[in-house]
């Protein structure tokens, strides 16, 4: 292993760490949380021998989103978990038995994953969603850069065939992502930039510098335009193919009224954007996140149990089902941009921690930004 668990062999280069927990306190906690996700959540696949997922419901047993999740928690674990590396291999096995099959194989289809999966992990309807296909790229970087990729599976040669495939079915030239070819819409969620900066470094391919360049400006222009006292940013985002980009008016994404909104998509905004700026520094992303995490800060009192389930671009509350852990959780990377958060990244620790469930979703937005917290993450 390259980089075995708490091992902290990558620095972070800008941002803060929770100060309210050591260092061995923190990997001690995620460590036994990893646990229990992995106990609840990792399941064979009965359709596909030798196959296993990151169990998303009763009636689909997998998603590529869920799938993506798993890999990339899985590779960071190596070190505390023994069996790591069998488990994503086995979490790649069903991967690559499930392509999206209704994207032809001249768009990248047989290394796109199909998005959702029966209950015994049957092939779905053949379409794919890029949140999974970026995540599951990034791990398979990670897994080389963990590994090496001379044993059963090649890892760097199947991330390479993820990112071209990525490339063909959802960029546009100009770096903006999409939700299939030919479409203009995108996704807020789907700014990953560290696996922009990460695609770049494996491939040389200077489309995924247009592609961080563009993600920061269309979030620039939701935060200015449509959000100037709150600093959210919508889940879905229209007409990112002119200077007119503007937030979904709703059921062209998710098929829900609320695409415009801060909600189940965006929440995972500060996640994102918080990775990237300590490992890189770019402070593009301290500034988007000051922004969200500045607002929600004072929403709440500094108190993560009063954070909203989702806003308004205007910063009204739409719904306070507490506890809000899919927003508490991202909120964590958000936090650490900025020094002036320390009391509330504090705060938002001991929160995820004292909130900590292994239900899907939840879970996943508490755990990874956790690791990232403990200082646990790396870049390929």
């Amino acid at each position: 292993m390259s980089y075995p668990f708490g091992a902290h062999l990558q620095r972070y280069t800008s941002g803060i760490l929770p100060s309210n927990a050591s260092s061995a306190q923190m990997d001690t906690t995620v460590a036994g949380f990893y646990d229990a996700w992995k106990a609840r959540g990792i399941v064979d696949v009965p359709a596909i021998p030798g196959g296993k997922a990151l169990k998303f419901s009763n009636n689909y047993l997998a998603v590529s989103e869920s799938m993506g999740y798993g890999m990339l928690i899985t590779v960071v674990m190596a070190g505390h978990d023994p069996s790591a590396r069998a488990t994503f291999d086995a979490l790649l096995n069903t991967v690559r038995a499930r392509p999206a099959y209704g994207i032809p194989a001249a768009s990248g289809g047989q290394y796109l994953m199909d998005w959702r999966l029966g209950p015994t992990g049957q092939p779905g309807d053949g379409w794919a969603a890029l949140d999974g296909d970026l995540d599951i790229a990034l791990a398979l970087l990670m897994a080389d850069r963990q590994w090496g990729s001379s044993g059963t599976w090649n890892y760097k040669q199947e991330a390479l065939n993820s990112i071209g495939a990525i490339k063909t079915f959802y960029m546009r030239p100009d770096g903006a992502t999409t939700l299939s070819q030919g479409v203009n819409n995108n996704r807020t969620s789907d700014y990953m930039i560290g696996h922009f900066r990460a695609f770049k470094k494996a491939t040389g391919d200077g489309l995924w510098d247009l592609a961080v360049d563009k993600a920061f400006a269309l979030t620039d222009r939701m935060q200015a335009v449509y959000s100037p006292n709150a600093g959210l940013i919508p889940d879905f985002v229209i007409n990112v193919n002119t200077e007119n980009s503007e937030p979904s008016h709703g059921f062209i994404g998710d098929g829900t009224p609320t695409e415009g909104d801060f909600f189940a998509n965006a929440e995972r905004d500060p996640w994102r954007f918080g990775t990237d700026y300590v490992l890189s520094g770019d402070d593009r992303n301290k500034s988007i996140c000051n922004k969200m995490v500045s607002f929600l800060k004072a929403d709440c009192a500094g108190d993560p149990s009063r954070i909203a389930n989702g806003y308004l671009l205007d910063g009204t509350a739409m719904e306070r089902r507490y506890p809000a852990r899919g927003l508490c959780g991202p909120l964590l990377c958000g936090a650490m941009v900025d020094p002036a958060h320390q009391d509330f990244l504090n705060s938002l620790w001991s929160w995820t921690v004292n909130n900590f469930i292994t239900d899907y979703y939840d879970c996943e937005l508490m755990l990874i930004p956790m690791l990232v917290a403990s200082g646990n993450w790396w870049t390929p």
